[in-house]
């Protein structure tokens, strides 16, 4: 059974080695064994010289203003006619007094009045930074005289 194996492993061995060596002597070229210096080869100098780009590649184009494509005719909106003043809505003016809201206390109505930066709980004939309270209803609200002596309604807040 040795014997055998060393038989199988020689026949192995010759035949690898027939098929290496058979194959290496048919594709491959011969060496060139020359000995003359090579010479590069010179690119031909053209006779004119090449077109130059119409603009420096290397420049931002900051210098030059867009360029925009023509485009349809402008628009242009119809004329809005203005409203004479007496028709246009008006707001209110703002005042430095605003209604807060309503307290009950003792079983009388009061108003609480924002005036200016601080807020006061007012009865009706009651004064607080120059503004007196003339008349108080949950429904309706609060009319007030200015400083100035303007009768003012506040509405009730919402």
């Amino acid at each position: 059974m040795r014997l055998r194996a060393l038989l199988a492993g020689l026949a192995l061995l010759v035949l690898s080695a027939v098929v290496f060596t058979a194959g290496a002597g048919r594709g491959a070229a011969p060496f060139a064994t020359s000995l003359a210096p090579r010479t590069a080869a010179v690119p031909s100098v053209p006779s004119t010289p090449a077109a130059m780009p119409g603009r420096n590649v290397f420049e931002y184009m900051d210098d030059e203003p867009p360029r925009v494509a023509p485009g349809p005719p402008g628009f242009r909106p119809a004329p809005v006619e203005s409203q004479p003043a007496s028709d246009v809505a008006r707001e209110p003016p703002v005042h430095a007094a605003r209604l807060v809201g309503f307290v009950r206390r003792g079983g009388s109505l009061k108003a609480a009045l924002a005036l200016r930066d601080s807020v006061y709980v007012l009865s009706v004939g009651e004064e607080a930074e120059g503004y007196t309270l003339l008349a108080a209803d949950e429904d309706a609200g609060v009319r007030i005289q200015g400083p100035e002596g303007v009768v003012l309604t506040l509405p009730p807040a919402s």
